[in-house]
């Protein structure tokens, strides 16, 4: 009877107890179709196993070949093995392991449950510290089974998957396998196949790495198929960078290839180390399912740091959170197109703590000083144009050619190539409207494009005029240069399908295709953002104090689109708010002229001040019907018809002295107009006189008395219309005396102002 510790250890299989190798006498000196007679079948060793190899070695080729069926079980008695044979092994030849027993401990070590009969499932593999040569690929095809690779070495010598968790055709068959430590040294040149593919459920992988060959390459550490709780807890590459990354083929080294409905990944992704100093990606999401990366480094990567969205169709948004990232200074194995940050295709992607992301922008020319920034505008032969995307710049001389290169993107027919320079207040603003910008138009993507690039020429000749049509356009953009790359999920003519960014604080570079159509970023604070890709960002705050230095943002909301249709006419505001209490009070702060006020006050609302600018309400009882509605300011409130604003061109101001009219007054028929004390405008004259120029000093007050006959002095005078424009001064009128009107002019600039001369027109009211 075997005791208490047999028992044990025999619950654990470890993976060195397992490496076999035997003769047979069978004919091998064909290729073909054998049978293989073994007089003991070693354990793990299986005829009926669906993905299960040996090795044959000793005479001919070495070569590893897939067992067929045969009647071998794995407990010791003789048995029979199939494979086909792809080269000649004379007599003398040896089978063994081709995985150095790896395979046949972890088929060893599972059996399959009764009362009900269930899939297989086992306990633990140990994989002892060594080097193992595994010429084929390992399955791990049993549920509740924990392989611990700690101090091991796996050297995969196949064009293939090396290790496979699940069942190829059924993601449900394997269900929560654990691997720990697994460390894999490449040993195909030029490889792409994964290090490790999951295609089971609730798979827990902890802490993989690789040890790299001289020649040997993955295409992936871990691609993850179609597991929908997959969890990945730790992968570095501080052991060496095993990806392969050319101009032919960069991989990544965590991917989900997708498609959706096909393999439909879902993964948590946390603690990498991903710094693969140039040698490849940091992570490809491309199963359109949730991903969650957090408490992770991903820095120096090749062309991208995270790719993710639902270009191969899907629903998930995409979390990172603590996530430290960094681009280092790679060049990008497929030419001068710089790197991103993370690609967003489409769906949501929210940012939270850590730092980044950071891309990388291409410099096209360091000739000069002349700061140029480049523009690709997509254009679509079905869709129409793309917003203009910020490609990259140059520092010239002005003179020679300047090679712009881009990414491609494969669904436009043509493209523009636009240039701005960056005006002298260092205010960053792409190519928009009509205007004098484009380097070259209407330029055929055959013509520009090819192995992933695009290639454009400025002669620095004279720009052309353009005009930036109206995004209808919206792209799939596989690589572009970039902190946040916010694209579609595919080609389409609607914005729906344009990725958005939630961020708690935004001072990462954007670069999206929705242009004005919609929001894409919507943040709680913003810094002073460079390279300017025409976006719309919504951001409650800013991130740096009020300065001349730092560029202030806004926060945008659109009320309804322009081409409504008319319909839904009389909507409420988009700032709404619902209750106001008893008067008087402000609405809207416009202008705190006592900010330091505010900030010392619990909760920032103290008590208003007279020189506050407002749009408040000065009547109200808590009644929404008996509400009244009050403007104020410092200085003066005064009304615009097709101006920006500049203080002087103004139709109607009030100032604490006047309400003067720069337009005729039109009181409309049976309407009256009355003036103070009820005095009806019939009584009012219109009257002039003349004054000769003069001067009014610095930020003061100069009074003229001119003799008026038949002024009484209980008149008053209701305006005042000087001859031209009065500059720093406002004028107003009063009677002092008997036949003697009183012009007072005030100067509010820091120099000398002058009086215009000429005659004054004005309204007396007896």
């Amino acid at each position: 009877m075997a005791t208490a510790a047999q028992e044990r250890a025999a619950a654990i299989k470890y993976v060195n107890d397992h490496a076999w190798s035997t003769s047979s006498t069978t004919d091998l000196t064909a290729p073909g179709a054998k049978t293989v007679t073994l007089s003991a079948c070693p354990p793990g060793v299986k005829g009926d196993e669906p993905e299960f190899w040996v090795y044959i070695s000793g005479t001919g080729t070495p070569e590893p070949v897939k067992v067929t069926g045969g009647s071998c079980n794995g407990d010791g008695k003789p048995g029979t093995l199939q494979f086909m044979t792809f080269g000649p092994h004379r007599a003398g030849y040896q089978l063994s392991s081709a995985s150095d027993g790896l395979q046949e401990a972890l088929i060893a070590g599972r059996f399959t449950p009764t009362n009900p009969a269930g899939n297989s499932q086992s306990g633990k593999i140990i994989v002892t510290p060594g080097e193992y040569k595994v010429d084929a690929r390992v399955s791990i095809r049993a549920s509740n089974q924990t392989i611990d690779f700690s101090g091991s070495i796996v050297e995969c010598y196949m064009d293939d998957s090396c290790i496979f968790v699940g069942d190829p055709t059924n993601s449900n068959a394997v269900l929560d396998v654990t691997i720990v430590n697994p460390r894999g040294r490449p040993m195909v040149s030029n490889g792409t196949k994964p290090f490790i593919e999951v295609n089971g459920q609730k798979t827990r992988i902890y802490n993989v790495s690789t040890r790299v060959s001289k020649t040997g390459t993955f295409g992936a550490y871990v691609q993850v198929d179609d597991d929908q709780g997959f969890l990945l807890d730790g992968l570095s590459t501080s052991l060496g960078y095993g990806v392969r990354c050319d101009a032919t083929f960069c991989g990544s080294y965590v991917t989900a290839p997708g498609p959706f409905n096909k393999w439909s990944a879902v993964g948590w992704l946390k603690n990498l180390n991903l710094s693969p100093q140039c040698r490849g990606n940091g992570v490809d999401w491309q199963s359109g399912n949730t991903l969650r990366i957090s408490d992770s480094v991903v820095q120096g990567y090749n062309q991208f740091g995270i790719r993710t969205g639902t270009s191969r169709g899907g629903y998930g948004p995409t979390a990172l959170e603590n996530v430290y990232m960094e681009a280092g200074n790679c060049k990008n194995k497929l030419g001068n197109i710089g790197a991103a940050g993370v690609i967003a295709q489409g769906q949501r992607l929210s940012w939270s703590g850590g730092e980044g992301p950071q891309g990388k922008i291409p410099l096209f020319a360091t000739t000069g000083k002349r700061d140029y920034r480049y523009y690709i505008v997509p254009h679509h032969a079905k869709f129409g144009y793309g917003n203009p995307l910020y490609a990259g710049k140059a520092l010239s001389s002005g003179a020679g050619h300047i090679m712009v290169v881009t990414p491609d993107i494969a669904g436009v027919d043509r493209f523009d190539l636009l240039r701005v320079t960056p005006p002298t207040d260092g205010r960053e603003q792409a190519p928009y409207g009509a205007g004098t910008f484009a380097v070259a138009k209407d330029v055929a993507r055959d013509s520009a494009c090819s192995a992933g690039i695009c290639t454009f020429t400025d002669s620095q000749a004279a720009l052309s005029s353009y005009t930036v049509a109206p995004v209808t356009y919206f792209p799939k953009i596989p690589l572009w240069p970039g902190d946040f790359v916010l694209g579609s999920s595919g080609d389409t003519n609607s914005a729906f399908g344009a990725a958005t960014l939630t961020i708690d604080s935004l001072s990462a570079q954007v670069v999206s295709v929705a242009g004005s159509t919609k929001p894409v970023v919507f943040a709680n604070s913003c810094g002073a953002l460079g390279n300017w890709t025409p976006a719309w960002i919504v951001c409650a705050a800013q991130n740096y104090p009020p300065s001349a230095f730092y560029e202030q943002g806004a926060m945008v909301m659109a009320v309804k689109p322009n081409n409504d249709g008319a319909k839904r006419t009389n909507l409420k505001g988009r700032l709404n708010f619902s209750t106001l209490g008893s008067a008087p009070g402000h609405i809207l702060t416009l202008s705190d002229s006592d900010f330091a006020k505010t900030v010392a006050t619990a909760n920032n609302r103290p008590v208003n001040d007279p020189n506050d600018a407002f749009i408040g309400y000065d009547y109200g009882n808590g009644d929404p019907a008996q509400v009244g509605i009050s403007f104020g300011a410092a200085r003066s409130l005064s009304n615009y018809i097709g101006n920006v604003g500049d203080g002087k061109n103004w139709k109607e101001q009030l100032t604490a002295r006047s309400k003067t009219f720069a337009v005729p007054v039109v009181i409309q028929d049976g309407s009256t107009l009355a003036l103070g004390g009820g005095t009806p405008i019939s009584r009012m004259e219109i009257r002039q006189v003349d004054v000769r120029r003069g001067d009014v000093p610095p930020q003061a007050c100069t009074d003229i008395d001119m003799t008026t006959p038949n002024l009484g002095l209980g008149e008053q005078i209701a305006a005042l219309t000087p001859p031209g424009a009065m500059g720093s001064l406002y004028a107003t009128a009063y009677v002092t005396k008997a036949n003697t009107l009183t012009l007072h002019f005030c100067n509010t600039s820091t120099q000398v102002a002058r009086i215009p001369a000429g005659r004054y027109s004005y309204f007396a009211v007896r």
